[in-house]
């Protein structure tokens, strides 16, 4: 059976218009918790792509730059690159036109030229739609997953795109300890079959019906340029010569070669042959500069192949004060990864006079800003505060959600506890709504409770054998209004007795501070919660996860991860969680998985494991007045991949 989720219809949060810049400008109306309605898109867009043989397409064009290739026979014709019956893609304003450069900064060339895979996630992040993939189908209980490639598919320097490629790299690359010295857990004990030019079948020890969601979401890595990379890898080349080769170009041995040449960020240009829109033409350490790929496998629905753009100019800018800066003064066509809510006012200011215009995308998390106390702190004292409820509660009622709103998100953000967004069909209101009210009275009478009082009459609380109460609050920076969150939750926190020391560290010393499990309290960015991440990867419900984002629960994490060898066992309502998981994430049966959902949101909603601020924030991006075919809305952050969902192969440039 093809693996298509229904979406229901839902309704949405508007764009910011104006924040305090003194000019107005048009937004779409208000609409409920920041989602965006199924009529913001294309209807095509949430069902399987049409081909060129449905809508009757038996002619197609290219851009122009490629006439003269053509013409000189250094290309087929574009008819003989295109696959067998090619997909067709619906533009969201209308048929675009060819040429132009687009400008774009280091990284934020992938939202133009989408890393893309076998599968694709609708643009409400619930969807898995074909892409690469004509279709997949499950059997054997969900423990098989057969996947169908479409025939005549080529990678960018014209050579099929086949099973072997998705084998070469499971059998060679992730099975290989050398390359791989730990499989990803979705792959343990897992194999591939291939069983014919383009149908292969992934067999799982156990049902995995929801991997289409992984290869939905990010899929791209599961296939590698078999007849490209055989030459690199020492099953099919010798060693020795591998090696010599390795030390010539200054690398350490094979190992190092391998992944330089399949590495699309070191300045080594080994030309890979890729899948994505467009190719590397030349790098230097500034700037990277890419041209369309011919071989690109979609086209319009007037045969135009895609992607329209034919080139895009990426410049490195390290500092994202120069990126904001550039972006304001119109020297770059979309960007906003690099970007904060913080600059939204900086943009708006300028975008009449500097010809663009600032898009802001609700980024798809529970809670822009999650705060999480380590209820597995190595000190016993610490712990039982940490693990008892009525602390965490506290917690959340101290803190005055709609004037952090106000504040840092110019009143755009959605004041929520951490859980699921609200378009997630595992949202109920009850979820986002538990212990989020401001009540700082109800806050100090739970911390009473707890035995934490001041009793020494100076503004601090103490520990309840009377000795001082030291909490200190680890954290990094980045994406989302961090650092104005903390500032002013731990000044809320003040007010109900509890003086937080806050730590700024990096973000590697916050992995290691998280995987040695010796925190008191962090936070994170609570990504992951639209229905394309959450159901396989809930980390901030379940402890399932041992990384620099979720420092809640180490050790009862480590137990899990190594079915209890180490860690420490957790307590039976933890435990509770891991199992409600385990029949989630194994079942086929849509209503049981959608109720161990909520089950497990539910939880949250009593025991607040994370405690969540704002979510669905509002997300800046920076989009040229001459580039077209940009939705005017979408969700912006990992869960969406940033533009993945919304077509970019489709946008184009307005010519002169």
């Amino acid at each position: 059976m093809m693996i298509v989720n229904a979406v229901p219809t839902v309704g949405l949060l508007a764009l910011l218009a104006l924040v305090g810049c003194g000019r107005e400008s048009q937004a779409a109306p208000p609409a409920a918790e920041g989602d965006i309605p199924r009529t913001a898109w294309p209807e095509s867009w949430f069902h399987p792509p049409r081909t060129a043989s449905e809508v009757g397409l038996t002619t197609f064009r290219q851009s122009p730059m490629l006439d003269e290739l053509v013409a000189a026979g250094e290309l087929p014709p574009v008819e003989e690159r295109l696959p067998d019956d090619p997909i067709v893609v619906e533009p969201i304003d209308g048929i675009g036109t060819y040429g132009g450069t687009a400008r774009l900064f280091l990284a934020g060339e992938q939202l133009l030229n989408v890393p893309e895979g076998t599968l694709r996630p609708g643009p409400q992040l619930q969807l898995t739609l074909p892409n690469f993939a004509a279709r997949v189908e499950y059997h054997n209980d969900a423990q098989t997953l057969t996947v169908f490639l479409r025939p005549g598919h080529k990678w960018s320097d014209g050579h099929p795109v086949t099973a072997d490629d998705f084998v070469f790299w499971f059998d060679r690359v992730h099975m290989n300890k050398n390359l791989t010295p730990v499989v990803s857990p979705r792959f343990k004990g897992a194999r591939i079959e291939k069983h014919s030019p383009h149908v292969f079948s992934y067999h799982f020890p156990q049902p995995m019906p929801l991997f289409v969601k992984h290869l939905a979401h990010n899929s791209s890595h599961l296939s590698a340029p078999a007849h490209f990379m055989r030459r690199y890898h020492p099953d099919f080349t010798d060693a020795d010569q591998l090696e010599r080769e390795a030390v010539e170009l200054g690398l350490q041995d094979w190992r190092t070669y391998f992944q330089a040449v399949v590495s699309t960020r070191d300045l080594m240009v080994f030309y890979k042959p890729v899948q994505t829109a467009y190719v590397v033409v030349s790098k230097t350490s500034t700037r990277v500069r890419y041209r369309r790929n011919p071989y690109y496998p979609k086209v319009d629905p007037a045969g135009n192949q895609l992607p329209y753009i034919d080139y895009l100019e990426v410049q490195r800018v390290d500092s994202p004060e120069i990126m904001a800066a550039k972006a304001a003064t119109g020297q770059i066509d979309f960007a906003g990864r690099q970007f904060k809510t913080a600059d939204i006012p900086l943009f708006k200011r300028f975008e009449q006079d500097n010809d663009y215009e600032t898009y802001l995308w609700p980024r798809p998390y529970g809670s822009d800003v999650t705060f999480m106390v380590n209820m597995t702190h190595p000190d016993e004292r610490l712990r039982q505060i940490f693990q008892d409820v009525r602390f965490r509660r506290a917690l959340s009622l101290a803190i005055n959600r709609v004037e952090i709103n106000d504040i840092a998100y110019y009143g755009q953000g959605i004041p929520r506890q951490l859980t699921v967004v609200s378009s997630s069909r595992y949202f109920e209101p009850s979820f986002a709504a538990a212990w989020a009210e401001y009540d700082p009275q109800r806050a100090r009478a739970l911390l009473d409770e707890v035995g934490l009082i001041d009793r020494n009459g100076d503004g601090r609380r103490e520990h309840p054998d009377g000795r001082p109460l030291e909490i200190t609050l680890e954290y990094t920076i980045g994406e989302t209004p961090k650092q104005v969150t903390v500032d002013l939750v731990t000044a809320h926190w003040r007010e109900v007795g509890l003086h937080i020391n806050r730590k700024q560290i990096s973000g590697a010393l916050q992995g290691i501070r998280t995987r040695g499990g010796v925190m008191d309290m962090s936070i994170w960015h609570a990504d992951r919660n639209a229905d394309i991440l959450f159901p396989i990867e809930p980390y901030w419900y379940v402890p399932m996860h041992v990384g620099q984002e979720v420092t809640q629960w180490p050790e009862w994490s480590r137990w899990y991860r190594s079915d209890g060898a180490r860690g420490w066992m957790p307590p039976g309502e933890v435990r509770e969680l891991i199992a409600w998981w385990e029949v989630l994430r194994r079942t086929s049966d849509l209503q049981e998985r959608i109720a161990m959902g909520k089950k497990i949101l539910q939880s949250q909603a009593e025991n607040l494991w994370a405690l969540g601020v704002i979510g669905l924030g509002p997300h800046p991006v920076i989009v040229s007045n001459r580039l077209r075919n940009v939705p005017r809305q979408g969700y912006w952050g990992w869960d969406s991949r940033w533009s993945w969902p919304y077509y970019p192969e489709t946008w184009y440039l307005q010519q002169d």
